[in-house]
């Protein structure tokens, strides 16, 4: 189910006035009346049930107190939240920065998909557009995604960096529970992600997807020194935004998942 992000914190009342882009996108996108009730991310990441009070002009109030009607368009935002509780690795993308518009398509689904963080990487191969004009972009396009999918993850976004900047981030985090996968087009001297994933425990993870010229060798022997598994998927041939996504849900179902498939190993 939809929820909508709150840019403030409810005041001492349990009240929430919103104008400007939110009244339009709750009154004039969703449809709200007075009486309706709609889950709200508060800044706090307390996911709040609110109700429409009062709707005056350009302005509408919400409150915490409960609604004649409820909001309901597909699966509950608080289901989600609980389906997410059950992943146990916050999870990166590494993403080599494709052409604005598929990067844009990334960021939006990664998003969906409750990716932690997304690191876009100026490689060797890489378009050389104007990026650091898109930040203000980059967050808007969060915002939807998040609004849209329900998603309890407060998905970041970074500045572009090059390669060797995105591993000193990585480097920071990293543990040696952690789990580094790239993806990579040839086969020799690659993993399945089952492979990659025989670690007993696994306290972050992070995939590494390539731009539409690839990943240099230089990029994977780099990548690969810093504990990076590279990670062929025997599938058709794939455009890089179809890769990334692809690929984050293979490792976020693998992550989901992992208990019930590791339990099942073990009666074998």
């Amino acid at each position: 189910m939809r929820q909508f992000l709150a840019p403030s914190m409810p005041d001492d009342k349990g009240s929430l006035t919103l104008t400007g882009k939110d009244f339009k996108y709750l009154y004039q996108v969703l449809r709200l009346r007075k009486g309706d009730t709609i889950h709200v991310r508060l800044p706090s990441g307390q996911l709040q049930s609110m109700s429409v009070v009062t709707i005056s002009g350009r302005c509408l109030t919400l409150s915490c107190c409960s609604g004649n009607k409820t909001l309901e368009t597909g699966v509950k935002a608080s289901e989600v939240e609980a389906a997410r509780s059950s992943q146990q690795a916050p999870l990166w993308l590494f993403q080599f920065l494709p052409k604005a518009q598929k990067m844009d398509l990334i960021l939006r689904q990664a998003t969906e998909l409750g990716v932690t963080l997304v690191i876009p990487i100026l490689g060797l191969h890489c378009q050389k557009d104007a990026v650091h004009q898109r930040s203000e972009r980059w967050q808007r396009i969060i915002r939807e995604a998040r609004q849209q999918s329900g998603s309890p993850v407060a998905t970041e976004v970074a500045k572009p960096c090059t390669l060797e900047q995105a591993m000193a981030l990585w480097n920071d985090a990293a543990t040696q529970d952690s789990l580094g996968v790239v993806l990579y087009e040839r086969s020799q001297g690659t993993k399945s992600f089952h492979q990659a994933m025989a670690s007993p425990k696994i306290s972050l993870a992070s995939l590494v997807s390539g731009c539409e010229g690839g990943i240099a060798p230089e990029e994977i022997e780099m990548l690969k020194a810093r504990g990076f598994i590279p990670v062929h998927l025997d599938t058709n041939i794939l455009r890089a935004e179809t890769a990334s996504i692809y690929g984050l849900a293979v490792l976020q179902n693998l992550l989901t998942e992992r208990p019930q498939w590791q339990l099942s190993e073990s009666n074998f």
